[in-house]
């Protein structure tokens, strides 16, 4: 049954939804009948009481920050163990070099980006998210626990600490990829109207998670000095143990939440989709196939802020030793207390998005509040100024006077040592892919601290002045948090109101991606050539993604989808007289 609008907030009825079922809104409205009002204050938007009772809208959200909840969690297994990650390895394998860590920090996201557009499918396959979330996350459990447990690794053979890290990493990694199904289910849970916040939101949790790892590293760093004696063999807890059991808990818990008495899930967009669409069945399920090119140029955004930040995040330990010459601890506490700083003003920096967005054109705020800063920023961690690098020297203990380091890596592939070590006693020698071994037996190296000098490039480049390092970091992470989430947000509309499990499972990959080149760029780059290579390929990197979105703003909008009055107008006259 049609009808007209009417004037002055008179009821229109449209029968063309009877097969859909309608809760109590009030008044006589019957069960089969949509009932709007136009005119007053109302909004042609402001339907979802249409949708849903208020105890299904509150079921709904709660659901949402369920998923917020896991967001943060996965990204906590990332993050808690970047600053302590390269100490802990050169505790458990000290002839490792930097080249090491690239590979052990690349092995999480390299797990995500292959599990994710499985978990994806998965998702879309079931049609449910709880199952493949809750597999994923007892994994979590399991794989910061086998981290927290290395030491039970070191009496199986040389170097098998250092894999069994690389390998509970990458399980960490596979369970993380959970963050897709999160992803995917917000953009399904939530009104078009809702969208840009619920995304931002989980972006908000996302990177709080980044921040919060490293500051629960500096926390047990301080806490914990000195290993405790639980008087058990597998259950070690010291400073770097400490992060992944902290880990495992908080994945106990997030298991909780994901249980039916707490989680329960809603797709609320599947039925605004056929509110919007009512009495044209078959052609509203032809939606209009997503712009692949502007998907795209969100992708490589994302990609490259990602990218920066995960670097950033990676380097931010070893770089502080390197320029400064801090001690591990030191450089530990230092790093965790910005990054956490660092969250506060991201969490103020996501809600101003969503103020913003809210008064903006979303892209406009996108470019200029989030993608100048993280430009800028990089380009203001390029170092100036007169200041120098301490250069590190090493010693062996048996000998009186410093024997400074040499070039390990061409010492070890010509089999050849030092002629100051060749004095000492024999000399073992390693090599594996590219990352160096070496030792002597007759006692341990020590150094003073600074930059190793085999990275010849610290003794060209200058020292980047500590005021120019916290003034460049909080440009970038003022500009990080609006370009992550708003990004997000528009990847997720221009998709449009269709299940988004397998699109969001490519996101999370090229986040992955992001994060598996973050730590090699470090171990390569940044080793072999020094900071102003480093920063200079991310000042253009950011130039050219801010050159890519310029180009494609007038295609950064959301998916077109057909209107009731649209279809009815292709029908031409003949569907118009049947009405």
């Amino acid at each position: 049954m049609g009808g007209t609008f009417g004037k002055h907030g008179s009821w229109v009825v449209d029968h063309s939804m009877d097969d859909i079922p309608l809760h109590h809104m009030g008044g006589d409205t019957r069960h089969g009948s949509i009932a709007t009002i136009t005119g007053g204050d109302s909004t042609p938007e402001d339907y979802t009481f249409v949708l849903e009772t208020a105890a299904e809208r509150k079921a709904r959200k709660r659901s949402h920050w369920v998923a917020y909840t896991t967001m943060f969690v996965m990204s906590i297994g990332f993050s808690i163990v970047l600053s302590g990650v390269w100490p802990y390895l050169s505790e458990l394998e000290p002839s490792l070099d930097k080249q090491s860590l690239g590979w052990v920090v690349a092995a999480n996201p390299f797990g995500q980006m292959i599990a994710s557009p499985l978990l994806g499918l998965w998702g879309n396959k079931a049609g449910s998210i709880r199952w493949a979330c809750i597999t994923t996350v007892i994994v979590f459990i399991l794989g910061n626990a086998m981290y927290s447990m290395l030491h039970l690794f070191q009496g199986l053979g040389y170097l098998s600490s250092f894999y069994a890290m690389i390998v509970s990493r990458f399980i960490v990694g596979i369970s993380s990829a959970n963050v897709t199904l999160c992803r995917s289910y917000l953009a399904g849970s939530t009104t078009l109207k809702e969208r840009t916040v619920g995304i931002a939101i989980i972006a908000a949790a996302q990177a709080l998670g980044f921040v919060v790892g490293p500051g629960i590293q500096t926390v047990v760093t301080i806490a914990i000095p000195e290993p405790v004696d639980t008087g058990v063999d597998w259950f070690v807890w010291d400073k770097f143990t400490a992060a992944g059991w902290t880990a495992a808990l908080l994945g106990l818990i997030n298991l909780i939440l994901l249980l039916p008495c707490i989680f329960q899930e809603y797709n609320i967009a599947e039925k605004e989709r056929a509110m919007m669409n009512a009495g044209q069945k078959d052609q509203a399920m032809r939606l209009p196939k997503p712009d692949y090119i502007s998907l795209s140029a969100i992708l490589f955004g994302f990609f490259i802020t990602l990218f920066i930040y995960v670097l950033l995040e990676t380097l931010a330990e070893p770089f502080m030793v390197d320029q400064y010459g801090w001690t591990d601890d030191k450089a530990m506490v230092v790093v965790g207390i910005a990054l956490s700083g660092g969250g506060f003003l991201s969490i103020f920096m996501f809600v101003l998005s969503g103020v913003l967005s809210k008064k903006y054109d979303e892209r406009i705020v996108m470019i200029v509040v989030g993608f100048v800063p993280l430009m800028v920023g990089t380009f203001l961690f390029l170092p100036w100024g007169p200041g120098t690098i301490p250069i590190q020297v090493c010693y062996n203990e048996t000998m009186d006077n410093l024997t400074t380091t040499m070039d390990m890596t061409t010492t070890t592939t010509m089999g050849t040592a030092p002629a100051s070590l060749l004095e000492v006693g024999p000399v073992n020698s390693w090599h594996f892919g590219d990352i160096s071994l070496f030792e002597t037996e007759t006692g341990e190296r020590n150094c003073t601290l600074g930059c190793p000098e085999e990275q010849e490039w610290c003794q060209t480049t200058p020292q980047l002045p500590i005021p120019q390092l916290i003034v460049a970091y909080i440009i970038v992470i003022l500009g990080y948090p609006v370009a992550q989430s708003l990004g997000q947000a528009l990847f997720s509309k221009i998709l449009g109101p269709k299940p988004q499990g397998l699109w969001m499972g490519v996101l999370t990959g090229v986040g992955s991606f992001s994060r598996i080149m973050g730590p090699i760029f470090v171990a390569y780059v940044y080793t072999n050539l020094g900071t102003r290579w480093t920063f200079g390929i991310l000042t253009v990197s950011m130039v050219l993604a801010e050159l890519v979105l310029m180009a494609m703003f007038p295609r950064l909008v959301p998916m077109k989808v057909p209107t009731l009055e649209e279809l009815r107008g292709h029908d031409g006259p003949a569907a118009s007289e049947k009405h």
